[in-house]
């Protein structure tokens, strides 16, 4: 009896794991009204489909448009202590440069962080 509870108990774990190891990217949809640039790559203004993938408090994010990448960076991941209506972007200004620093995603309390650059070079 007990060899067969460690058993299933294996089993669960087992398609646990492979489940979470086939996650699928999730995407969104934003809008960039001004040149940005990310992780030193400039973003022209337009459609973009961010598309992310999560590791704990890590996110990989590809910014895409027409299937092609246009850039890709490391991100943090932020509770929200509100859900956004809508896609939001929120911007750090230096002179003539603008960078993300996070992207707020509509009805979800999920957003991503970016550090800056400067901050980066700074450490």
């Amino acid at each position: 009896m007990i060899r067969n509870a460690v058993r299933f108990t294996l089993l669960v774990l087992a398609l646990s794991l492979s489940i979470s190891a086939f996650a699928k990217s999730k995407s969104e949809n934003i809008s960039l009204f001004q040149d940005v640039t990310v992780n030193g790559t400039n973003v022209p203004a337009g459609d973009y489909v961010i598309k992310y993938d999560v590791d704990g408090n890590n996110a990989q994010v590809k910014f895409t448009q027409h299937g092609k990448e246009i850039a890709s960076t490391t991100g943090q991941v932020k509770t929200l202590s509100k859900k956004p209506i809508q896609n939001q972007v929120l911007l750090n200004t230096n002179g003539d440069t603008r960078t993300i620093s996070e992207i707020d995603f509509g009805g979800k309390d999920t957003a991503i962080t970016f550090e800056s650059a400067g901050a980066a070079a700074g450490k």
